[in-house]
């Protein structure tokens, strides 16, 4: 006799003998055990999940002469006919018998008694297929179908059908096969066979099956083809190309503390392995979320399905990274996956992805903005030094005033790097006395151009009054190319102020006067708050402009913020 592959030398013949499904087996037998048969079943669930299989069993439970407790007997004439090929059970693909004359068919038929067994019942797979035509043509009789005859439909898209066909049946939804319970049936399959599979390689078989009994047996049957009766899970990584628990391991560590090259270089490895890139990226891809689940739920080993051991190593590494750089890497992972399908070079693209994953510096998206900040925060609580603040730089207390705008989180970007000269926020709140950053007399002086490591001013004086005028005007900047990009790509914006008391003037580059104009309303409003923090009633003097145009837009946006000379 021909070899039979493994999923159908050991398909189930009782209900007893399916893995899960209890919700569905119970009722059946109940119905079975009491005669109080339905005349037409849907059963609907993903592939795998025994609808087929299901339907065979009920097939034979309501034609066996003497059922037990709901169960065929496998024994009587009844039983034995309806495990072979018979005129009393019809299987019809709906796949390749789409057309309404395959329906009338089906119809006819159903009009004459059964030749062997008690009842014709008419098994059609994947029912979603029919034409609009052929449901219609099946309404009628699927409704009031004569007393010898059952319907039983199964699908894997059960929104494919009508209403009218879901209201006739019983709908019965097949849920998907959990880990354990493939795991335990792939051991009594094995036992009958006298093959052996090590425990983890069942496990990582059981989850690639991804809750499909048939899936995971054609999986098992090709790793004990490779290896014979013994099989390590080593050799079913090597069957179903996928990396070891270690490596995966190692590449994720590199990517959420930032290290590029490893990275690049783990790649190559699974390159020379002649790995599936498209398969590495989803295994990386699901790693990432054990990380997250692990720190979302804690204690969540059945819910990933993995051992002890291995959670504890997942809970180990997700407790070193934030849940910002997981959830980056992980949604990187799952966009490149179908990318791949369509790009000539996968190994280009997805080291792109990984060095943006490692490096997130030139993605300017919010998710990219709080990786890099929790990749920083890692750093500092490692006691890996940040960078150098400019600490050098003269420091003048601001007087204190509350944040006039509000901050706008969808409009921030990268803080740029800090120009030589400038005075972060930080330097004015670390001041011996606010005193010192109010000027005592008008100053009408350019601002330095750059000091390197000027000495602390004492308070007094036009120089002191300049530098906090060109200050103030980079904090304003800064604020500025928070919610902006021009202006933040426009490092030497203004060139030279003057403080008085009624207003703060900019000299400006010609070419930036237009671009001013392009800022939305938004940035404006974050600029004049800014004003009004740093100096209430300060109005904003342009010197030059390129058209009346500008002027006008210029003047609508500012208002009475403004003056152009």
């Amino acid at each position: 006799m021909a070899y039979q592959a493994l999923y159908r030398t050991y398909r189930p013949e009782t209900f007893g003998q399916m893995a899960g499904q209890k919700h569905i087996t119970t009722i059946l037998m109940n119905q079975v055990r009491e005669g109080q048969l339905s005349h037409a079943y849907l059963f609907c669930g993903s592939r795998g999940t025994g609808k087929t299989t299901t339907a065979r069993i009920l097939a034979k439970a309501i034609n066996c002469l003497h059922p037990e407790n709901g169960e065929p007997c496998l024994r009587c004439d009844s039983c034995r006919t309806a495990a072979q090929q018979n005129a009393d059970i019809i299987e019809i693909d709906a796949a390749s018998n789409t057309g309404v004359d395959n329906v009338r068919d089906l119809i006819s038929q159903a009009q004459f008694a059964p030749l062997q067994l008690k009842y014709r019942v008419f098994i059609i797979d994947e029912v979603h297929m029919l034409s609009p035509a052929a449901f219609n043509a099946l309404l009628k009789t699927l409704e009031e179908p004569p007393e010898h005859v059952v319907f039983i439909l199964a699908t894997t898209e059960p929104q494919k059908l009508p209403a009218t066909i879901i209201s006739r049946c019983q709908r019965f939804d097949f849920h998907r096969l959990t880990v354990p319970e493939i795991i335990g049936y792939m051991q009594y399959i094995l036992q009958a066979d006298g093959a052996q599979v090590e425990p983890d390689g069942l496990r990582i078989i059981a989850r690639a099956a991804d809750g499909g009994m048939r899936d995971a047996l054609s999986l098992l049957d090709q790793c004990l083809s490779f290896c014979g009766g013994k099989v390590t899970a080593k050799d079913v990584q090597m069957v179903l190309g996928i990396m070891d628990e270690d490596f995966l391991f190692d590449m994720a560590e590199t990517l959420l503390t930032g290290d590029a090259r490893g990275a690049l270089l783990s790649l190559d490895q699974v390159v020379r392995q002649g790995r599936d890139m498209s398969v590495f990226a989803g295994e990386l891809a699901g790693h990432m979320r054990s990380l997250l689940l692990v720190k979302a739920c804690g204690d969540c080993a059945d819910l990933l399905a993995v051992t002890a051991d291995r959670l504890a190593r997942y809970q180990k590494q997700a407790a070193k990274h934030a849940n910002a750089r997981i959830l980056y890497a992980m949604e990187k992972l799952m966009a490149v996956q179908n990318d791949m399908r369509y790009f000539p070079s996968p190994r280009m693209l997805l080291e792109t992805v990984l060095v943006r994953i490692a490096q997130p510096v030139d993605d300017e998206s919010v998710e990219a903005l709080a990786a890099r900040l929790a990749l920083v925060e890692e750093k500092l609580k490692n006691g890996v030094p940040a960078a150098p603040a400019a600490s050098a730089a003269p420091v003048i207390q601001a007087a204190p005033a509350p944040k006039a705008a509000p901050a706008y989180e969808e409009d921030y970007l990268p803080e740029p790097p800090p120009e030589e000269g400038y005075l972060p926020e930080e330097a004015y709140e670390a001041s011996e006395s606010p005193a010192q950053a109010t000027p005592s007399a008008p100053v009408s002086q350019p601002a330095p151009a750059a000091p390197k490591a000027a000495p602390r001013p004492t308070g007094g004086g036009e120089a002191d009054e300049a530098i906090l005028a060109d200050a103030l005007w980079k904090q304003v900047l800064a604020r500025v190319q928070k919610v902006n990009a021009l202006v933040h790509r426009s490092a030497a914006f203004g060139q030279a102020t003057e403080l008085t008391e009624e207003q703060l003037t900019v000299s400006f580059p010609a070419e930036y006067v237009g671009k001013l104009k392009m800022l939305n309303a938004r940035s404006v409003a974050v600029i004049q708050g800014e004003l009004d923090a740093l100096k209430p009633g300060v109005h904003l003097l342009l010197k030059e402009g390129e058209s009346d145009k500008d002027v006008a837009d210029l003047v609508g946006l500012f208002k009475d913020k403004l003056t152009i000379t």
